[in-house]
């Protein structure tokens, strides 16, 4: 059962960078390749509040969401004339400056290791029910 919750939480966040790719590249027409950089901005602000301050999941994904589109105006504002092969080039310069800081930032991201110590989300289900076997 956990490997199928596993397979719908995967198809779930797949889902939500699918329709914002086609949001981006559908609608305006440019192509962006920078994508990855502020889905790796949104899951760093949850797992660092969530690890730091406790906070539980919904706020989390608020605050980060509000981090992620923060950063994504102040990106997206020198680039506002920017077309076709440019854009695309910027975008991927992007992309590889947050891959980097993200990497070699060991002491707030954890570098190639990761951050160790984050905390289950809140579940509603009290942990006591008992699990039927199949």
């Amino acid at each position: 059962m956990e490997y199928i919750l596993h397979l719908l939480i995967m198809i779930a966040i797949y889902t939500i960078l699918v329709v914002s790719l086609d949001l981006i590249a559908g609608y305006t027409g440019l192509l962006s390749i920078a994508h990855a950089a502020f889905y790796g901005i949104g899951a760093y602000v949850t797992a660092l509040l969530s690890i730091h301050f406790r906070t539980q999941l919904p706020l989390n994904v608020m605050a980060s969401a509000i981090v992620a589109a923060f950063l994504g105006v102040i990106f997206a504002v020198p680039l506002l004339r920017l077309r076709d092969d440019y854009f695309v080039v910027a975008t991927l310069g992007f992309q590889m400056i947050l891959y980097n800081i993200f990497n070699n930032w060991v002491g707030l991201t954890g570098g190639p290791l990761g951050l160790p110590g984050i905390p289950r989300p809140f579940c509603w289900v009290p942990a006591s029910t008992p699990r039927r076997s199949f």
